[in-house]
């Protein structure tokens, strides 16, 4: 009990989370749309259709690339998959008034639009894959539904479609427990301390198990390395535009506006059944922000094929574990050997 104490000490004295590197493969810019940015990643060999990655906008794209071992990015790029990541970087107070349609018809379509083209330019490509994550996977859902022919699959991981199913957090968002409009019209934007210290309460256990883990196994280099990486990513949260959270939260949240219709965007209705591409769904097991049902709720509204998936892990965790990359290598081979 001691050597623990001293270890487990010495270990947090050292300052782990902010001396450890995250997001290290080699990748280069090739778009910039105000603060978001297209990551491009090449493979020594390219060997398969190019994918656009979509990511979260309240965290920062490098958990998909955390640490050597424990990337998705890497996982591709090693199986010769070229891939452009969208990042969408960090809003800031002049964006207030940046809307869901400034977002998703205006920065995904110039941003996916560019990497076609240069995946074409570069490789040859005629199409490219989709892969969107959590609320990236949610408007790139929106997106493919509005936009049919720009991708040839689409792969969602942990993305909510039936936001009345998630759980707790579909209690809390509700227009009776929530001011929307008081916190957006205060603060401009909703601000990224506000976001990580909501998500941490949903799950008020998981700060309490997260001390323990690190307590029984400080003396395990490769665990308190990856500790420290997620504690990382996880403390990095950026704000989220203000009328683009207003919307998302009311049309989302409050109306289920995907499952239920009703939701006019930039003067057309919101249509799954538009979405052409024919679509993988994963969910996380453990799963408390995005359980499985709110994710494959999608079976019913989609307007192509769907396959739907259950990964181990919770929703951040699935991205570093083994299960993720596998699934995504193999769902690329598939569209590549059915071409």
């Amino acid at each position: 009990m001691y050597q623990r104490t001293v270890d487990y000490v010495k270990f947090l004295s050292d300052d782990p989370v902010s001396k450890v590197k995250i997001g290290q493969t080699s990748h280069a810019i090739i778009h910039r749309d105000h603060h978001a940015c297209v990551r491009f990643f090449a493979p020594a060999e390219a060997k398969h259709t190019p994918v656009f990655i979509s990511m979260p906008l309240i965290n920062t794209w490098t958990i998909f690339d955390l640490r050597p071992g424990r990337s998705v990015v890497e996982a591709l790029l090693k199986a010769g998959v070229p891939i452009y990541l969208l990042d969408w970087g960090r809003p800031g107070p002049e964006d207030a008034d940046v809307t869901l349609e400034n977002l998703i018809d205006g920065t995904l379509r110039r941003c996916f639009d560019r990497a076609r083209r240069d995946a074409k330019t570069r490789y040859g490509a005629t199409e490219m894959d989709a892969i969107g994550y959590c609320v990236g996977g949610t408007y790139l859902t929106i997106f493919l539904s509005r936009y049919p022919t720009m991708a040839r699959r689409m792969a969602l991981l942990a993305t909510p479609i039936d936001f009345h199913l998630s759980g707790r957090l579909s209690q809390w968002a509700r227009p009776e427990t929530f001011p929307l409009d008081e916190i957006i019209d205060s603060y401009g934007n909703f601000p990224a301390d506000m976001m990580r210290q909501s998500f941490a309460w949903l799950r008020p256990m998981g700060q309490i198990s997260k001390w323990k883990g690190l307590w029984d196994k400080v003396d395990q280099p490769s665990f308190t390395e990856l500790w420290s990486a997620m504690e990382n990513w996880n403390s990095d949260n950026t704000d989220f535009a203000g009328e683009a959270y207003r919307e998302y939260v009311r049309q989302c949240y409050f109306n289920n506006a995907l499952v239920k219709g009703g939701w006019n965007l930039a003067g057309r209705e919101v249509r799954l059944s538009e979405g052409k591409a024919p679509a993988l769904i994963l969910a996380a097991t453990e799963d408390h922000i995005v359980p499985p049902p709110a994710a494959f709720a999608i079976e019913k509204h989609w307007g192509a094929p769907v396959q739907t998936r259950r990964l181990k892990g919770g929703h951040v965790g699935v991205c570093v574990g083994k299960e993720l990359p596998a699934a995504l290598v193999a769902w690329v081979s598939e569209g590549d050997s059915a071409a």
